[in-house]
């Protein structure tokens, strides 16, 4: 009998991993509530992969890794990454993409100048997994939460395209959700990435693991009318970043160009930029000094896509939430604290730190996918959902006959989310703006709770705001008990980075009765 393999969440990781348990002889089944491939973070990536190359040794990676997250990450896991990398490289290139090695990366070539790389690479490989005659696809089916009798998960439950509640039962679940980015008010995720998975993982008991730590991206799209999105680098020596005095901030802070400041000062660039909308008011990206050449070649090819004529007229920008740090912890061969659940891609924690690396977040995806998906395959010890005795399964009453309670509607609670998250644990923190932050989520969660959901878009939603709202949480709680700043994570009222007190890891643990979290450190001296 092969075993049955669930796959929650369709980008990189999340095929990846579906396609190496295919291999291994498993029966796998993708769920995702959008579409396959396309509608997740992978796709909107510049298609960069950090690693060992025939320049850059696998010791200088993880060196590098390391120093980059500030010494947080879990170091075994780095080098699991380093000695897998170049396997996965192998991978995608037996798939036909283009990708060429340069001195500590590789890079994805588009088919076209003005297609991201991502786009390129998210449709050869769904096209790839949906060839598997093993692979079944479910689409618009959103899972509320994972199946677990004693220490093993044994399947998941969620709602269908028609809102009819469902259990799937599987041998194995892989974890392939992605981050949180959009719970966010500025960030370039897909908007309904939102925390699902470290909903998921909180609820059936795991810890998550340094959530303080999120990562800004210096430069996105900032306008109403426009995608919010990430104005790719290398970015050329003509482009200006200028404020609403019209001031080059380049040259206010002693930057030769935007290159320099992304890669050498990411993080005090965010802090910049972010100061400099909150004091003036817009920031502003100048490219009408580029050469005409430079705009049929990447990556100005995909700018010029914008609804906007960026070749005269400046386009407002915006630091924005990019990426997550923290997450699950899994083991060697990618597998959780729980038995028969698996995690790849950004869900998973130590492979970053305080801080991830430029190309690190597709290369987590492409070695975690790998190695979660064949361990997911063979694993063994299938739990039968008839002999165990379940919980509380009452239907749900999901279309409401009545008008909710209040007046708030759930489009302005997720407004609400989104502003608290960046004006009260955004890119500059303190404990008054933190401890705000909490006190304004108790009440929202109240309002929350009070909505019943009209249709399934809105039962997606509701869902949504509850993941946003644990994660947001979870966040919170880990920021105010780090009285540092490091990497990634600032707080202007500990300015510095403290190695003596805090070369730790935060640790959250959820009470699922409370609606509350537990918060713990672990010191780096105890993290193999």
């Amino acid at each position: 009998m092969r075993n049955k393999v669930i796959v929650i969440g369709a980008g990189l990781a999340g095929i990846v991993a579906a396609y190496h348990a295919c291999m291994e002889g498993a029966e796998v089944m993708i769920i995702d509530r959008g579409s396959i491939g396309l509608g997740t973070n992978s796709a909107m990536s510049n298609g960069v992969f950090a690693g060992p190359t025939s320049f850059y040794s696998k010791e200088d990676y993880i060196q590098d890794t390391i120093r980059i997250g500030r010494n947080l990450n879990k170091a075994s896991y780095v080098r699991l990454v380093a000695h897998e990398a170049q396997d996965g490289i192998e991978f995608l290139r037996s798939l036909g993409l283009d990708i060429a090695e340069a001195q500590s990366v590789y890079s994805l070539r588009a088919q076209r100048p003005n297609i991201i790389p991502g786009v390129t690479m998210m449709k050869k490989i769904a096209m790839m997994v949906g060839g598997l005659d093993e692979v079944k696809i479910i689409s618009g089916f959103y899972v509320t939460s994972l199946l677990k009798s004693e220490n093993r998960v044994y399947g998941v439950k969620g709602f269908d395209i028609s809102g009819r509640e469902i259990e799937i039962y599987a041998s194995s679940i892989v974890l392939a959700t992605g981050g949180a980015g959009a719970i966010y008010l500025r960030n370039d995720n897909q908007k309904t990435i939102m925390g699902q998975g470290y909903r998921l993982a909180a609820e059936v008991g795991l810890v998550l693991k340094d959530m303080e730590f999120v990562q800004f991206y210096p430069i996105v799209v900032d306008e109403p009318n426009l995608a919010s999105m990430i104005l790719y680098p290398p970015y050329p020596e003509e482009a200006r970043l200028i404020n609403a005095s019209g001031e080059d901030i380049l040259e206010k802070y002693g930057f030769d160009d935007v290159n320099q400041a992304i890669l050498q000062k990411r993080d005090e660039f965010s802090i910049i930029l972010f100061e400099e909308v909150t004091n003036s008011g817009r920031v502003y990206m100048d490219y009408s000094r580029v050469h005409d050449a430079l705009w049929h070649r990447h990556p100005m090819g995909i700018i010029s896509k914008l609804k906007k004529d960026l070749r005269t007229m400046p386009v407002a920008v915006s630091p924005a939430a990019h990426f997550f740090m923290g997450g699950v912890e899994v083991d060697d061969r990618c597998q959780t604290s729980l038995e028969g659940l698996f995690a790849c891609g950004e869900v998973v924690w130590g492979l970053h730190g305080a801080n991830r690396r430029g190309g690190n977040a597709l290369t987590e995806c492409i070695v975690t996918g790998m190695i979660a998906g064949r361990n997911a395959a063979i694993n063994t010890g299938f739990v039968n959902p008839t002999r165990i005795k379940e919980g509380d399964h009452t239907k749900r009453e999901h279309f409401l006959k009545r008008h909710s309670k209040g007046d708030v509607t759930l489009s302005e609670i997720r407004r609400n989310i989104r502003e608290i998250a960046w004006n009260n644990a955004g890119i500059v923190r303190s404990e008054d703006r933190l401890k705000n932050g909490l006190n304004q989520i108790e009440s929202i969660d109240v309002q929350l709770a009070e909505i019943t959901p009209k249709n399934v878009s809105q039962m997606k939603l509701k869902e949504d705001l509850f993941s946003a709202l644990l994660t947001l949480k979870s966040i919170i709680v880990a920021s105010l008990g780090r009285k540092e700043s490091r990497g990634s994570f600032f707080r202007d009222d500990f300015k510095k980075e403290d190695n003596l007190s805090w070369l730790k890891n935060s640790a959250v643990s959820y009470d699922n009765k409370a609606y509350t979290f537990e918060l713990t450190h672990i010191s780096q001296s105890d993290t193999t």
